[in-house]
């Protein structure tokens, strides 16, 4: 997760707003914050010290929680881009014909185009806020005591749990008519059903073979992350009974195309969504990393936080419609 330490120096119009109100842009030796011109902060709440134990405790909470979203982002499926677009838009185009094969540059050859289609979803900002006084900030600070962090972890959390809820379930939020389609409602994504409940070990080996045949005729071959709801995965934590010492799990995982399969809370009981990393299925187009800012109320007696970033999740299908995604129910 990347982490700034200052927004969009490209946006003029809001650069005083950012430089002035929200996090210091330097410290120097004693900790003191400096703004963006090197200018002393003279009644800045937080040290240098206080910030870093905030984002001590806030980053590390959030990529907890960045579970499936962690992996768009770590499988390097990240698209780089400012405040100043709201509404991400990618293209999608048909294969080409076949290759001629000639024994003479003069030959006559087709001449293809690919033809062309446009998707496209909202970016928002995803936050929340937190608070604490003045005098709680210099309590702690008389009884050598860190001030409280409760409620920036949970900030943290809610952050990237949103952030993980649009990945899988998408969002109603809309710009120009079109939501943010997740893993489990984009319209092209494969929708099975398994051989049988996962309960009778017998089912679930045979359950991803056949969903890494589906997918191939589909055109796709993975690497596959599986996400899969606790109950299933604890009921492929089970070993067989043939003598060669495996679990379902073990077995499952030894399907070449198979990279990962781990439990998330977001899939519901019985279901599990197979995702092919890959750019042509999934990224995430990200204006504004992880990060926290600040501001003071207007009479210094309180300092408010929000914890925020601005990313989006685009689940996208190919020419033909399909995504790289399966979709299992009723495991």
């Amino acid at each position: 997760m990347r982490i700034t330490a200052d927004v969009l120096q490209d946006a003029g119009a809001i650069q005083d707003f950012v430089t002035n109100t929200w996090r210091p842009a330097s410290f120097d030796k004693a900790g003191r914050p400096h703004d963006a011109q090197g200018r002393p902060i003279t009644n800045a709440f937080l040290n240098r010290e206080e910030w870093e134990r905030l984002d001590a405790v806030i980053i590390p909470r959030a990529q907890q929680r960045l579970g499936a979203f962690g992996d768009v982002m770590s499988a390097g499926l990240v698209v780089p881009t400012t405040l100043a677009e709201m509404y991400t838009t990618w293209r999608v185009a048909s294969e080409r014909v076949k290759a001629d094969v000639t024994m003479d540059f003069r030959t006559r050859q087709d001449e293809d185009r690919t033809d062309r289609k446009t998707y496209g979803v909202p970016l928002p900002i995803i936050s929340t806020k937190f608070s604490f006084g003045r005098r709680e900030l210099l309590v702690a600070r008389a009884n050598g005591t860190p001030a409280e962090t409760y409620e920036a972890e949970q900030a943290a959390v809610a952050v990237a749990e949103m952030a993980e809820v649009i990945l899988f379930d998408g969002s109603t939020v809309q710009v120009q008519g079109n939501p943010i389609y997740g893993y489990e409602n984009i319209g092209g994504r494969y929708q099975g059903s398994p051989t049988g409940d996962f309960g009778t070990l017998s089912n679930i080996y045979s359950t991803f073979t056949a969903m890494v045949t589906v997918m191939s005729g589909r055109r796709f071959y993975g690497p596959w992350n599986v996400y899969i709801n606790p109950t299933q995965y604890f009921e492929m934590l089970a070993f067989y009974s043939d003598g060669t010492g495996q679990t379902a799990l073990e077995r499952v995982l030894s399907i070449p195309s198979i990279s990962s399969i781990v439990p998330n809370d977001l899939v519901a009981d019985g279901h599990f969504v197979a995702v092919q990393l890959t750019s042509d299925v999934v990224d995430i187009k990200e204006a504004m990393g992880l990060q926290t800012r600040r501001w003071e109320s207007p009479d210094d007696s309180a300092i408010h936080f929000v914890v925020m970033m601005a990313a989006t999740p685009r689940v996208k299908t190919n020419y033909a419609t399909y995504s790289g995604v399966a979709h299992y129910t009723g495991c």
